[in-house]
């Protein structure tokens, strides 16, 4: 009797969950959104137009302006924890442009 609930409730959460996903796939529109303007401004300097560029593709400049400070190191990993996990489309050397430029904007100086 317990076997025969449980494939019951199993079996109608699937239809459900099945039912669905033909719906999302079904459907297929296309929403687009219009994000309001950028109120934080990067700190001039070599690479900021990389800077720009490319990390607000993820997030906003306010994210990297409220991190604490850090090292070159620290930044260098950062930039290269946003190709590798989060799949950041950054050259290598663009990476090594904008983590210098982090480290020397928004650095502790080391």
């Amino acid at each position: 009797m317990k076997k025969s609930i449980i494939f019951f409730v199993l079996a109608t959460v699937a239809t459900v969950c099945f039912a669905y996903a033909q719906t999302v796939v079904t459907t297929g529109t296309t929403k687009t959104i219009t994000l309001p303007p950028e109120k934080v401004d990067l700190k001039p300097g070599q690479g900021m137009d990389k800077a720009a560029t490319y990390c607000v593709i993820c997030h906003s400049a306010e994210y990297i302006t409220m991190q604490p400070k850090g090292t070159k190191a620290q930044w260098t990993g950062s930039v290269n924890k946003m190709i590798k996990v989060y799949g950041a489309p950054i050259s290598e050397d663009d990476a090594k442009v904008i983590a210098g430029y982090l480290a020397a904007n928004y650095g502790t100086g080391q």
